[in-house]
This record gives C-alpha cells, structure tokens and sequence, in this order.
C-alpha cells in the first residue's frame, strides 16, 4: 500500500496497472465529463471477507469508493448532496451507528479521537442526548503573528467551547462524529435508546457486485425527488453554510451536541 501510495504520488496520477485492477477507475474511461455520468461504485475492501485483513493479521474495515451519478439537468446540491448519497449507500451496506465526516483536505492526528467520541455517546446518564460531537480544527505552519485570523483560532479556542452553555456548538462541516439517526431526521425523546449491540446482516449473503448493484440508485440523480432529503432529512440544501443550518435544524429537534477540545492535544 506504501509503495502504491508513493508510486502514485510521484507520477501525479494513478498508474495504468492500476486502473486496470479497479473497474471504478475504468468506468471512468467512459465519461465524457466529470459533471455528466452514471454512479459509479465499486467495494475496495469487503469487511465482511476473512482474508480482509492488514499486515498484522487485523481485520480490516469496508472500504467503498462513490462517485455519484451527475446530470447537466439536475442539481448537485454540491457537498451536502455529496454526503446525502454517501449517509444512503453507507446504510445500505454497513448501516454504522456513527457517521465521521471529515474534509478531503483534513485529517485526524488524535488516534483515539474515535474512542473520545465513542465516550460522549455511550454516557450512561447524558449520552442518549448528544446528536454529534465536534472535534476543532488545527492548521499546519501558521505563524505566530498571523493577523488575518486564518487560523480560526479564536472561533476554535473560544467561541465553540461558549457554546456548551446552549446546547452545545453548531456543526462547522468536518471532524465531525454524527449519530446516525440524527442525520436522518429523528426527533429526540427522552425514551430513545440506542442499539449498539445490534448487528446489521442483512446483506451477509449478498455479493459484493450484488450489492454495488442495488446501491447505485442511492446515488442517482432522481432518487431525492418527491422525497424530504435535503429538507427534514440529512445536509440541508439551499444554503452555502449548509453545516451550520444542518447542526441548527438538528437542535431544534432537540438534540443536544458535544465540543471535544483540549488545549495541547492532537485532534
């Protein structure tokens, strides 16, 4: 994988020995144009397969790749559409509880960012309220005297962690942990309970071409028609902030959400 990584990184594009292998980078062959094609899908790593495992002999997660299917006569809805087909087909194939939304451009340097997240959700006593749990976001080779407030730093540092006095902050699109549910449109209760010990194998038995297959139509242009997504249902649409106007229609639920920062820890 290393090796691969690196290979691709020098060359500034993905090797012909490798387009080959994958069907989804073939598929993209025959595309005319990036705003104009079919879903494409493709199951990198079946975690349901025992021989998926790492160099340590550890089971290794699904891995999917989404393209999703754009047409000139419909609009994408930019990236809250793009997350509303990925929340779709993610349910359709693992249906985890938990849903992390990060960036293309950001990632996590905080390995047990995930077991942080997992803490305020599974809270015996307040857990059952929290909607999502926002983690800050931290910039690389910032200068000690940069004046334009690039870095975010005072909404980072400040502004969110005021925010817990109601409710908790707002979701600001990226590192991001989401309950499931909450992104689909559920209304807190105070009876809720979530089934964390539930196993989803309902498509145990599927194939994994079987299954990319009936998971294209998640992604289809006309799937959302006549439907409440993008309205009472996952990433508002119609809104250039359509993080923050997601958290706030998620609070008016009734939800409530959690602010994970600590000061001189990685995240």
């Amino acid at each position: 994988m290393k090796i691969r990584i690196e290979t691709t990184t020098k060359l500034g594009r993905i090797s012909d020995n490798l387009r080959q292998q994958h069907k989804g980078f073939r598929e993209w062959d025959l595309v005319a144009s990036r705003q104009d094609h079919k879903t494409i899908i493709q199951i990198l790593i079946d975690g349901r397969d025992p021989e998926a495992v790492d160099v340590q002999g550890q089971a290794l997660p699904t891995l999917v790749y989404l393209a999703r299917e754009k047409r000139p006569q419909y609009h994408h809805n930019f990236k809250a559409g793009a997350m509303n087909a990925l929340i779709r087909v993610s349910s359709r194939i693992s249906n985890g509880p938990v849903i992390l939304n990060v960036d293309c451009d950001m990632y996590s340097n905080n390995s047990e960012s995930i077991r942080d997240a997992l803490c305020f959700f599974l809270d015996q006593e307040k857990g059952h309220e929290i909607a999502y749990v926002q983690y800050p976001q931290n910039f690389d080779n910032i200068t000690q005297n940069e004046i334009y407030g690039n870095s975010l730093r005072v909404i980072m540092e400040v502004e969110l962690s005021g925010f817990d006095g109601n409710g908790g902050p707002c979701y600001i699109g990226t590192g991001c942990f989401h309950r499931r549910e909450t992104l689909c449109g559920k209304k807190y209760s105070k009876e809720f309970k979530a089934e964390w010990r539930s196993e989803n194998d309902r498509n145990s038995k599927q194939s994994s071409s079987a299954l990319e297959e009936s998971c294209k139509s998640l992604a289809s242009c006309a799937f959302e028609k006549n439907t409440e997504w993008g309205k009472e249902m996952g990433l508002k649409y119609g809104c250039a902030v359509e993080d923050i106007i997601t958290g706030l229609s998620i609070k008016c639920r009734g939800w409530k959400s959690v602010y994970s920062f600590h000061k001189g820890r990685p995240s």
